[in-house]
């Protein structure tokens, strides 16, 4: 069990991170703590940093991360991973994502929050989790991990990783700043994301170790 916990710090650290950042947003908006003053402030001003050029580009960012973007590129990637015959990270990449899909929209169902009102997108349905930052985060650490193990260059990992981080956060803060999500609304979502991931790779490496 230390011989695991060691070798698997990381990824168990991070686990932690991404359960509590999901806790401390679900239990600060079910038991309506400070975060919610926090949130109606953004919500109100954020109409003050918007501009048309940036309107559009933060619609098709997104819209990345929409369901029918979603679709396209995970169709895409899972052709990729079985034209590789890389079927463990095909399985791995498939569990993340609809596990992380079928959490958040659980979530959704049982919260109920009500979304901040948007005069630049119509979006429909209950609020909490984001499932945009939930869906990204899930398949930028997918994809992430996929690549990150088989390339040996730190600096290409670097690079990857930045590519991944960004293509997550960017998408979550498309989702403040084109108001239809409130801030802890993302937060949770990067967190319940984050904690999905990396505890499929827990799993995994488990009964690697055991069997």
């Amino acid at each position: 069990m230390l011989g695991f916990i060691q070798k698997n710090k990381w990824f168990i650290g991070f686990n932690f991170l991404g359960f509590y950042l999901f806790a401390k947003m679900a239990e600060d908006v079910i038991e309506k703590e400070y975060i919610l003053v926090i949130d109606r402030w953004i919500s109100i001003h954020i109409n003050a940093v918007q501009a048309p050029l940036f309107n559009k580009l933060m619609v098709t960012i997104t819209n990345f991360n929409g369901a029918v973007g979603i679709f396209i590129f995970s169709v895409l990637f899972i052709l990729f991973l079985a034209y590789k015959k890389w079927y463990q990270d095909l399985w791995f990449y498939l569990l993340s994502v609809i596990g992380a899909a079928i959490a958040f929209s659980s979530i959704k169902l049982i919260v109920h929050r009500i979304r901040p009102n948007s005069d630049l997108i119509l979006v429909t349905g209950y609020s909490f989790p984001s499932g945009h930052a939930t869906m990204a985060t899930a398949m930028a650490l997918a994809v992430y991990l996929v690549f990150a193990k088989r390339v040996h260059a730190v600096s290409i990992q670097l690079i990857l990783l930045i590519v991944c981080v960004i293509w997550a956060m960017s998408i979550a803060f498309s989702r403040v700043y084109l108001d239809v999500h409130w801030l802890s609304d993302v937060i949770a979502g990067v967190g319940l994301g984050l904690f999905w991931v990396t505890l499929i790779v827990l799993i995994k490496r488990s009964k690697f170790i055991q069997g």
